[in-house]
């Protein structure tokens, strides 16, 4: 037998004796701690997954309970779907209805050009300044003595108070440079001009140099049901009230020249309304199926009990969101004057607590009650935000979960501590128990020394 430190003198194996003891002693102090840490962690880690489920679901909830959210619409118009005229959008507070609309017209923006000899030559001898005004926008751009055209061009575009305006140089056959400039404003009465503070600067004027006015600034014009309406631009926003409507082109033209007007129909989109619902459905299923994971009590087989429960394993946090839930989706509505739950327009739950929803029963009473079933589910007092009211309260800032989160995390840093106090005390013991030992071992040295010198004088007296 090896013999170590502790019980060299002596021979004996003391030190064996102080690491069981110590060993002991360790599982005594630290191991309720350790099963406290472990446990304290797993219920931090499962609070964690609760709030991002709780999460996940109050983010479709907050769709749901937007204002508009179910006031979805389907646009049908007639036309090419290859080379469409409009495009129309629907907008919150929308209602059902059909139109006429015909494009006279497209928004145009003003444009001038002009043919210079060259582009790289020369243009001016001293300095100046050009005024670019269209509508009420307007900027002003430096011209250095010497500046050719192309350099005049990259200080219009260069520009940080250019509004849009756009020049560019085209390159004749002739050998000459062509400017192109181009207001980027449309709307009647928004024409571009351009001038100039010196004589030689007066080249970029309209009708007194160079340039001349290639086309006029005009808004787009349409007609919605005999009506005319006109745009600075090709957007009608709130022409046609909650509509945003968008020309593309030219209405089409009849056989006699006459132009044809595209007929828009918008009715309430029930596929959109419907797939709101199935994602409630959907992610009320995700989160009870989460948190009955997490609150999952470990089996017991042949009488011992198993490590398969959940991390929230007895933890009445899960149960209370559970009754809160369930309670709230039976409640009476308080929006709904035709409707009590959501049990009555398609919507099941089956003895698991899951939810389905019953397409057909579902479309039929959008069609018979679409302002009552979207009471049961939007606005303030609507399914969808009470649900979100109440949720939020545990997974806000300074909620009940971050509180909760707030006691673990304070419990996980106490025991810390308490690791800290029982390593000191644990060592203390090490200590003290080698003080004993070395004890012991030294009088049993000398007790060793003594029977030895004992005998050896018994053996000298005999001789």
């Amino acid at each position: 037998m090896a013999i170590t430190s502790a019980g060299a003198g002596s021979g004996l194996d003391l030190e064996s004796v102080i690491s069981a003891s110590v060993a002991a002693k360790k599982a005594q102090l630290q191991q309720p701690i350790i099963t406290k840490q472990n446990s304290t962690k797993i219920t931090l880690s499962g609070i964690g997954q609760l709030k991002s489920s709780l999460s996940a679901f109050t983010d479709i909830l907050d769709k749901l309970s937007a204002p508009g959210a179910f006031n979805k619409r389907a646009i049908n118009i007639t036309q090419s779907k290859d080379d469409p005229v409009l495009k129309v959008e629907s907008k919150s507070g929308s209602s059902n209805g059909q139109y006429n609309i015909t494009v006279n017209k497209l928004a145009e923006t003003g444009r001038q050009e002009g043919i210079f000899d060259s582009s790289t030559t020369p243009l001016v001898t001293q300095d100046g300044q050009l005024t670019f005004k269209a509508g009420e926008k307007t900027f002003k751009v430096d011209v250095k003595a010497g500046d050719t055209l192309q350099d005049i061009r990259k200080s219009i575009n260069s520009n940080g108070d250019n509004f849009g305006l756009s020049a560019n140089i085209v390159n004749t056959a002739d050998g000459k440079a062509k400017l192109v400039i181009d207001s980027g404003v449309s709307g009647d009465g928004k024409d571009l001009t351009i001038t100039g503070n010196t004589a030689e600067l007066g080249i970029f004027e309209a009708g007194g140099g160079v340039m001349n006015q290639t086309r006029a600034a005009s808004s787009a014009e349409i007609s919605v049901d005999g009506n005319v309406l006109k745009s600075d631009t090709n957007t009608f926003d709130d022409s046609i009230q909650d509509l945003k409507v968008t020309v593309l082109r030219v209405s089409d033209k009849d056989s006699t020249g006459a132009i044809k007007s595209n007929k828009v129909d918008i009715t309430t989109d029930k596929t959109s309304i419907q797939e709101l619902v199935q994602q409630f459905v959907d992610g009320y299923n995700t989160l009870q199926e989460s948190m009955g994971t997490l609150g999952k009590r470990g089996s017991f087989v042949g009488g011992v009990k198993q490590d398969d429960g959940g991390a929230l394993a007895g933890d009445s946090t899960t149960r209370a969101i559970e009754s809160f839930m369930s309670n709230l989706l039976v409640s009476p509505s308080q929006n709904s004057g035709t409707y009590s739950t959501i049990f009555e327009v398609g919507i099941k739950m089956d003895n698991k607590g899951k939810l389905s929803l019953d397409k057909t029963k579902f479309g039929e009473a959008v069609d018979k009650n679409f302002d009552q079933v979207v009471a049961l589910f939007g606005g303030d007092k609507g399914l969808a935000a009470t649900l979100n009211t109440g949720l939020k309260e545990y997974t806000k800032s300074g909620g009940m979960l971050a509180q909760r989160e707030d006691v673990l995390n304070s419990d996980l840093r106490s025991l810390t501590q308490k690791t800290a106090t029982a390593s000191a005390q644990l060592a203390k013991y090490e200590a003290s128990l080698r003080a004993q030992y070395g004890s012991l071992d030294a009088l049993l040295v000398k007790m060793n020394n003594s029977a030895s010198a004992l005998t050896s004088l018994q053996i000298n007296n005999k001789n």
